[in-house]
């Protein structure tokens, strides 16, 4: 493990740099088991779906797919078999017991201090163990010292992409303060109904009801008990859509909406509302291009927009933010500056499709840096490590 020179990028206005250097790795699972988290007061709201009186607690169901999944010995299994596959009560335990946290959060999630930006994932396990490793490499006391975000697309494609969801879910349940997920446009049913869910079908889960039903059976007094794939679907709903460190860097995984404002950012909105259902849609499907004047539809993708660099600009100004962190693009080295702008996109799935590096952003507010971690190996040895 080398630790890289920093190499910071100029740029104008704002207080961060994207420089390049190292993250050192040590973990010790077992603090995770004595670890225990206040549970928060369940807010007076309606609920994703009810259980039968024998499930599951979720910080119980959270700690099994830890010591499950969070193992060097599950990586080493075969590629194909054998799957990880909890059983239906346990995934719809683990909806549940992340529901309060995802009401608090309402529409924008708020990590403060140091914390690791994961682009999309698509399930890619081995890839998403190495980050999660990085990220715990300072775990003491109550939890870590650094919070982890992730900017969605964690499903679709990959053929490990339950495992990486329920872990990622896991990891939220036992460190709700430090773990944050948006949603990505492949969190959307309608999107992933081809891949995700039809990997779940195959793995025996029942097959998803359609939406309209799903909401009819939310509504039943009292609610009707909900199949796996319809909790997960139902989880991705009440996901927040946008982040915000340090109250200054704003992370979504598409881009910015044009009818975000300053005032929706600091008090955030209700996902479920259908008011802001265009402009959740955007903030999941929108990319940036130094190809268009300023604003046009998005042909390539058939949803969202295109927003140009002075665009950008002038909503970043409007919006008063320093710095954006995105997804949503395959970027070849893992991590790429926009148009000279203070934005970055990171693509966190290492050989996706064609060959590419996966990355993560490590925003550190004592340095005032963004900084670009590359995932790489070392003859068969997992870790992450500064890429010249």
């Amino acid at each position: 493990m080398t630790e890289g020179k920093p190499r910071p990028i100029e740029r104008q206005g704002g207080r961060y740099d994207l420089a390049e250097y190292g993250l050192a790795l040590r973990i010790d699972l077992t603090k995770l088991e004595s670890w225990k988290s206040k549970q928060p007061e369940r807010p007076q709201e309606k609920t994703l779906f009810t259980l039968t009186d024998n499930h599951p607690d979720g910080k119980t169901v959270a700690l099994k797919i830890v010591e499950k999944l969070g193992s060097v010995d599950y990586l080493s299994e075969d590629d194909i078999e054998p799957k990880y596959n909890p059983d239906a009560d346990e995934i719809r335990s683990l909806c549940l017991a992340l529901e309060p946290h995802l009401i608090k959060e309402k529409a924008v999630a708020r990590p403060q201090g140091r914390t690791i930006v994961v682009g999309d994932i698509h399930g890619n396990l081995n890839d998403l163990w190495r980050i999660i490793h990085a990220w715990l490499s300072d775990v003491v006391g109550q939890g870590p010292k650094q919070n982890i975000i992730f900017l969605g697309d964690i499903v679709d494609r990959g053929d490990r992409q339950l495992e990486c969801l329920i872990l990622i879910m896991a990891y939220k349940t036992l460190f709700p303060e430090q773990v944050f997920i948006l949603r990505g446009n492949h969190e959307e049913g309608e999107i992933n109904m081809k891949d995700f869910q039809q990997v779940m079908t195959d793995r025996g889960y029942r097959p998803s009801k359609t939406h309209d039903a799903v909401k009819a059976r939310r509504q039943t007094n009292p609610p009707r008990k909900v199949d796996a794939i319809d909790a997960i679907m139902a989880y991705f709903e009440r996901l927040p859509v946008v982040g915000l460190i340090d109250g200054r860097i704003l992370c979504m995984h598409g881009m910015i909406s044009m009818e975000l404002t300053k005032k929706m950012l600091q008090a955030g909105w209700d996902v479920l509302e259908g008011t802001y259902a265009n402009m959740n849609r955007h903030l999941r499907w929108n990319d940036p291009s130094e190809k268009v004047e300023f604003c046009e539809v998005n042909n390539v993708r058939r949803y969202g927009m295109v927003l140009a660099p002075k665009t950008v600009a002038a909503a970043m100004g409007r919006l008063g933010v320093e710095f954006v962190l995105r997804g949503h693009q395959k970027m070849t080295n893992g991590v790429r500056r926009f148009a000279n702008l203070p934005v970055a996109t990171v693509f966190s799935a290492s050989f996706y499709q064609k060959e590419n590096f996966g990355a993560v952003l490590f925003v550190d507010p004592d340095r005032n840096a963004i900084v670009p971690i590359y995932i790489v190996s070392h003859d068969d040895e997992t870790t992450m490590d500064y890429h010249g």
